[in-house]
């Protein structure tokens, strides 16, 4: 599947209580919504090798660690607001490395799932297909590859935020991928049934990156979620 998160979903997740395995209590913002998405699609999953890629304080492994075995690739280097300490969690085993490398420490083929939330955004575009690349390689023939990533709404998406949101999509395109569900095939722009960061949270983020406070005045702060399996 490829979409941006809508509040169907939202409403569904809330319906089902899927919210109450992963609340953090007094904090509501796009990163919990993402997780539920992600969470939504691998709860349940047993004897699995799960990667989260940019997990930092992992909110999903932690949930998933006691019936599977779980790493979290991350090099907790501080980078886009990360943790700049190692951050250890029972059961989940940290791989400090980034996507992209080719990493020997990453086996080619090794995992039944790779996910991210909240983490290719911060890709650069020419690296792109670096990540994906690497991605694949680690990943299972039948694995599942997931990821949300935040985009910028604004009244008329910039080039940057269309660019972006093609380049993922194109990803549903590669021959060695096949979109779980349907994938939305529309423009990308805005419209009221998406699930969006509350702009209390986008102004409380204004004081770590000032520089974009700009930008979040007249966007919104959605999500793209994709699920596709290696072939």
């Amino acid at each position: 599947m490829f979409d941006l998160i809508r509040k169907t979903f939202l409403w569904s997740a809330w319906d089902r209580g899927i919210d109450r395995h992963l609340s953090e209590k007094g904090r509501f913002q796009l990163k919990n919504i993402q997780d539920l998405a992600v969470y939504d699609f691998i709860k349940g999953s047993q004897g699995k090798l799960i990667a989260e890629i940019g997990g930092g304080a992992s909110r999903i492994l932690p949930k998933l660690a006691p019936d599977n075995t779980c790493f979290n690739v991350e090099k907790f280097q501080g980078a886009d607001g990360g943790p700049a300490d190692e951050i250890k969690v029972p059961g989940v085993q940290n791989v400090q490395v980034f996507l992209g490398e080719f990493s020997s420490r990453l086996q080619d083929d090794f995992f039944d799932v790779v996910f991210s939330v909240s983490v290719v955004e911060h890709v650069e575009t020419p690296n792109l297909a670096t990540f994906l690349n690497d991605g694949l390689r680690i990943l299972k023939p039948g694995g599942l590859w997931i990821h949300a990533i935040d985009l910028y709404l604004s009244d008329e998406p910039s080039p940057y935020w269309v660019e972006r949101f093609e380049a993922y999509r194109a990803w549903m395109k590669d021959t060695r991928l096949t979109p779980v569900g349907d994938v939305y095939g529309g423009p990308f722009r805005f419209t009221c049934d998406l699930a969006t960061n509350p702009d209390n949270v986008m102004y409380n983020w204004g004081k770590q990156a000032p520089s974009l406070i700009p930008l979040r005045k007249v966007a919104q702060n959605v999500s793209v979620f994709m699920v596709a399996t290696k072939n």
